[in-house]
């Protein structure tokens, strides 16, 4: 981009060679506090990472897409406030890899929780998507309880290709939903411990 955009971009943004949401409508292709970029090729190594990419290669194969599309939303108050991650597409299997039922990415290390596992100001965001990444797949099997929903079983993140939680895995989470389930889901986290 030009100079007078790149000079309005949070400073560890610079690292990540990203560009700016592009068509996504409602002026976001001139919103420089919001960058999309997409995620593929897990770890093989772990299980959850041989899954997801199992997901992935198929989702290709039957929506054309290999890869998972994430925003991150920076705030005014960047880097005294956490940045927001959400997935925007593929629709995933509820509570799995970090990602909420509305797709947002819930990890104690993308909110002010006061604690020292809580959002930093020093954090290097390309280091966080890397930790988010890896979480992912990196994920033990526990029992969800929620105060409002199904519940479910959490662990690695996998694509919803069987259309349970959604009619097709390529519609895209929207941003209400996403804020939606990260406010329910950091009360859970108050109430419950991380």
């Amino acid at each position: 981009g030009d100079g007078g955009t790149t000079a309005a971009l949070p400073a560890p943004v610079y690292d990540l060679e990203l560009a700016p949401t592009a068509g996504g409508g409602g002026g976001e292709s001139d919103d420089v506090s919001r960058w999309r970029f997409k995620m593929k090729d897990f770890d093989e190594s772990a299980p959850g990472g041989s899954r997801l990419n199992a997901d992935l290669r198929e989702l290709k194969r039957t929506h054309g897409c290999d890869h998972l599309l994430l925003e991150a939303s920076f705030p005014r108050e960047y880097p005294r406030e956490p940045f927001s991650l959400r997935l925007v597409h593929p629709r995933c299997v509820w509570y799995t890899g970090h990602v909420t039922a509305g797709g947002s990415v819930c990890m104690e290390a993308l909110a002010n929780t006061g604690s020292e596992h809580g959002w930093q100001p020093q954090y290097c965001v390309s280091s966080l998507l890397e930790l988010v990444k890896v979480n992912m797949i990196h994920v033990e099997p526990v029992v969800i309880r929620t105060a409002n929903g199904p519940g479910g079983v959490a662990g690695p993140l996998r694509v919803d290709l069987h259309g349970q939680f959604s009619h097709s895995p390529m519609a895209p989470y929207s941003h209400h939903e996403a804020a939606a389930a990260f406010a329910r889901s950091l009360a859970h986290h108050k109430r419950n411990g991380w």
